[in-house]
């Protein structure tokens, strides 16, 4: 074989042992990622469990980025149901002059005492639940804190706290649901107030919240 010949055939090699080794990447890659989306769903799964929420009342509506989305379903069964879907909480609204701030955040609904967050802040009323957003997506976050609110409503508890964390795990470090939650928040007409969690109960990663006295 000629040495032309010979410098052709390992060039040819050299370049297909290249495209199966990306080809090999890029099928860990895949495998990764699934074996991530299906602990994560696993965990969600769990989480709602707890909330005592049957998974047939919410599968339907988590994201599937591997299928067209199936036409909007009609959203109410029953009253329960009202506001528990993911689409009745908009991201988009601007909540700057909702928030009242100088160290920590801050919010009350109009026609409250306006002492209402600091007292929250202070203790006056017991946190009663809790709720760790950390490794949903955004609108797993969306869907699971409305279902915890529902929840611990139905059950009296007037206070709860919601960690949202400070956003040093997301991509590019962002604070996505640090964000998101206080717009959510405001949306939400049983939400009467929150503030900031004390340093030692969360500081600028999570948020007390006073919810209305049960109907």
């Amino acid at each position: 074989m000629k040495g032309k010949d010979l410098a052709s055939l390992l060039s040819l090699k050299d370049e297909l042992r290249k495209q199966t080794e990306e080809k090999e990447k890029e099928r860990l890659a895949r495998e990764k990622l699934k074996r991530e989306k299906q602990a994560q769903q696993v965990f969600f799964e769990k989480e709602m469990s707890k909330l005592g929420v049957e998974k047939k009342t919410y599968v339907s509506n988590l994201a599937d980025i591997q299928k067209p989305k199936p036409a909007p379903l009609p959203l109410q069964t029953h009253k329960d149901n009202e506001e528990v879907l993911q689409h009745s909480l908009s991201d988009e609204i601007g909540i700057e002059h909702l928030i009242a701030s100088d160290d920590r955040i801050s919010y009350f609904q109009k026609g409250l005492d306006p002492s209402i967050p600091k007292l929250l802040h202070k203790g006056k009323w017991s946190i009663k639940g809790s709720l760790d957003l950390h490794g949903y997506t955004s609108e797993e976050a969306k869907q699971i804190l409305v279902y915890f609110l529902n929840e611990q409503r139905k059950m009296g508890n007037r206070a709860v706290r919601i960690i949202h964390g400070k956003g040093y795990g997301s991509v590019g470090r962002k604070p996505v649901l640090k964000e998101k939650v206080p717009v959510w928040l405001v949306q939400k007409k049983e939400v009467l107030a929150f503030v900031q969690a004390p340093d030692n109960d969360g500081g600028e990663g999570a948020l007390l919240v006073l919810l209305a006295p049960k109907d």
